[in-house]
């Protein structure tokens, strides 16, 4: 089994308002839920957003790893329970995160590419298990807010192992 290399990436993510606006589904914010919004944007940047290169020694593909880790998902959970509107914010503030930061990192994703999700092969899912993931086989991992996707971008639903079962996909 080939063995990646895993080194970790400082992800920057940008808060758009807009472009959270569109994942809630939401025309307008209340004040109220910004203000709410900004320590734990601030929080999740600095401690519970992981990011990683998996690096195969073999020069045979990298891809990029992020997510948010298992804290935030409790937070958005407790949240969730508090208020399922409020819940239903942070849960898009989170993907709002995510997104931003693999744009960030990989930018066609900025241009509207989709973040093709890889089948991931042995040595991806070593270092998955090195860094407490798990993959499950309908193609997500063990963390609500996460992206496993080529790096650098290397095409869309050519690469995908999701492009069957994809609304979005053009390889069907």
């Amino acid at each position: 089994m080939a063995r990646y290399e895993i080194n970790p990436l400082k992800p920057m993510p940008e808060f758009d308002m807009m472009y959270f606006m569109e994942i809630a589904g939401e025309t307008r914010i209340d004040q109220d839920i910004m203000e709410e919004f900004e320590p734990f944007w601030d929080k999740w940047a600095e401690g519970n957003l992981k990011a990683f290169e998996l690096v195969n020694p073999d020069g045979e593909g990298k891809f990029l790893l992020l997510f948010l880790d298992e804290d935030a998902e409790n937070t958005i959970e407790g949240i969730w329970q508090d208020s399922p509107t409020n819940g239903l914010l942070f849960h898009a503030l989170a993907i709002t995160m995510v997104m931003s930061a693999a744009q960030g990192l990989v930018p066609e994703l900025a241009d509207g590419k989709c973040a093709p999700l890889p089948r991931p092969g042995e040595g991806v899912l070593g270092a998955f298990e090195e860094l407490g993931l798990t993959w499950n086989e309908e193609g997500t991992v063990n963390r609500k807010y996460a992206v496993l996707t080529p790096y650098p971008y290397t095409g869309g639903c050519e690469v995908c192992y999701l492009s069957e079962s994809c609304p979005k996909s053009t390889a069907r």
